[in-house]
């Protein structure tokens, strides 16, 4: 209805309506009904005018959803055969032995026991290896992966996941493999003999590489090989390797090879400043007074920074080296390369720690706390045999300063009688040193040493050589020039 035309209308029903004062309900309806046809054409020539505009959106809105329904379907049509398909292979590819926790950029890829990377073409289902057929002697392709890829260590993964997680080189960059990516499997073995990495892994999120190795594209394959991934690592720049931590660490180490004490560092600079340098320097300080090491190395160092610390110092393999402090007594004590008190000796008898009382070891501790004060008087103990030409030395008497240790023979007596303390005298040259003290273990079913946490299969005392006739043992301290 034209909307001039309701208008004139509605003005004459308002006119009529004032002259009969709207008295009627008829008037009434009719005025409600004349109002809903006013909005119904006011609505229809608003489309009318702004249809043009609306139509372009409208169709848009139309077009995308459809676009989306479609998408959704197609890409669930195309996985459908991919899944049929992974589900249904038969074959795997897996590498032997893990890489190292730490590669360095220009070294040779190898496995953690210093031996060629190796890998294998096996069955998915039984984990057989697969020595026949055209796969056992494919071309595999090695490849870096993101550290983070197979995270979950999942047992599967599908083609797609595999390829997203390939790492590449950054720009301007050589590629991150160099050497022979490529190698032929022969009887479903293949060995990594020559890769190493151009760029260290810092980079990327995860900071850490994975090496994968796929069949070679090249191939011609219809079956379904899962792609080989190795554990994670870091890869770090070669010249980090010269600062690279020793395990275990050796004597002569420096003792920023320890962990938690980083070359030039200020732990390193505070142990230097003490005169340690080494680590049977760190070790020597460890057993004589732990505690003023700790303080050293003060607050900055927390407690797990310090028992890290600790225990990669104790890994260190001892050397056969022994010690000697003379106490002024009569008695000196015998240590080993760590300043760990190991035995005493007295006049020509010589006593490992275990063998002593309770008494004596109380005597050995009072004059190993006074050595621990003078580690410059602790020096290297060298024994050597009595020559044939020389006669047997007079035992020398106790001095008025003289210490005896309690229950073990006088030092004056020049051939002392074995006394009932579960003690060996070494005086008798025929059996000689290292026999006499394997005697002695046999006798008391003794355990192997064991000082401080350090466990030394060989007895310290063997390497204390005894030879000549049956005098008195001649034992010469280089150190001292006394003669026992």
């Amino acid at each position: 209805m034209d909307l001039k035309r309701v208008l004139d209308i509605v003005e004459e029903e308002v006119v009529d309506g004032d002259e009969e004062e709207l008295a009627s309900p008829d008037a009434k309806r009719r005025r409600t009904l004349l109002n809903s046809s006013m909005q119904e054409a006011i609505g229809a020539q608003y489309m009318q005018k702004h249809l043009p505009k609306l139509e372009p959106f409208l169709r848009r809105v139309v077009q995308e959803e459809v676009h989306n329904v479609l998408i959704r379907h197609i890409d669930s049509a195309h996985r459908l055969p991919l899944q049929l398909k992974t589900s249904s292979k038969r074959y795997k590819l897996q590498f032997q032995g893990n890489l190292p926790q730490t590669l360095f950029t220009g070294n040779r890829v190898e496995a953690e026991n210093k031996q060629p990377l190796r890998i294998v073409l096996t069955d998915a289902v039984n984990n057989q290896l697969i020595t026949s057929g055209p796969l056992s002697s494919m071309k595999v392709e090695l490849l870096v992966l993101d550290g983070d890829f197979n995270a979950d260590e999942r047992l599967e993964h599908t083609e797609k996941e595999f390829s997203e997680s390939i790492v590449f080189e950054r720009e301007g960059k050589r590629p991150l493999l160099s050497g022979e990516v490529v190698i032929v499997l022969e009887k479903g073995v293949a060995s990594v003999r020559d890769i190493s990495f151009t760029d260290n892994s810092s980079w990327i999120r995860s900071r850490k590489f994975r090496l994968g190795a796929r069949m070679s594209r090249a191939s011609s394959i219809e079956e379904r090989v899962q792609e080989a991934v190795s554990n994670p690592f870091l890869v770090k720049d070669h010249r980090g390797e010269v600062y690279k931590k020793h395990h275990p660490p050796a004597l002569a180490d420096d003792v920023w090879r320890l962990e938690k004490i980083g070359k030039d560092g200020v732990f390193h600079k505070k142990l230097a400043d003490f005169g340690i340098h080494t680590v049977q320097d760190f070790l020597r300080n460890l057993v004589m007074d732990q505690y003023g090491l700790r303080g050293l190395l003060g607050s900055g160092m927390s407690n797990k920074m310090w028992e890290s610390t600790v225990e990669h110092a104790r890994e260190c393999v001892l050397d056969d080296k022994l010690y000697s402090y003379c106490s002024g007594h009569g008695i000196i004590l015998l240590f080993n390369c760590i300043h760990e008190n190991i035995g005493v000796v007295v006049g020509s008898n010589c006593f490992s720690v275990n063998a002593l009382t309770a008494t004596q070891k109380a005597l050995v501790v009072k004059l190993q706390q006074d050595a621990y004060k003078f580690p410059s008087r602790i020096v290297e103990f060298k024994v050597q045999s009595q020559s044939a030409d020389q006669s047997p030395t007079a035992p020398v008497p106790p001095g008025p300063a003289s210490t005896q240790m309690p229950g073990l023979p006088p030092q004056g007596e020049a051939n002392p009688q074995p006394q009932d303390h579960g003690l060996l005298p070494l005086h008798d040259a025929a059996l000689g040193l290292e026999d006499v003290l394997h005697q002695h273990h046999r006798h008391h079913h003794s355990e192997p040493w064991i000082t401080n946490g350090f466990d030394a299969t060989r007895d310290p005392f063997d390497m204390l050589q005894f030879s000549g006739s049956s005098q008195p043992c001649g034992l010469l301290l280089s150190s001292t020039g006394a003669r026992l």
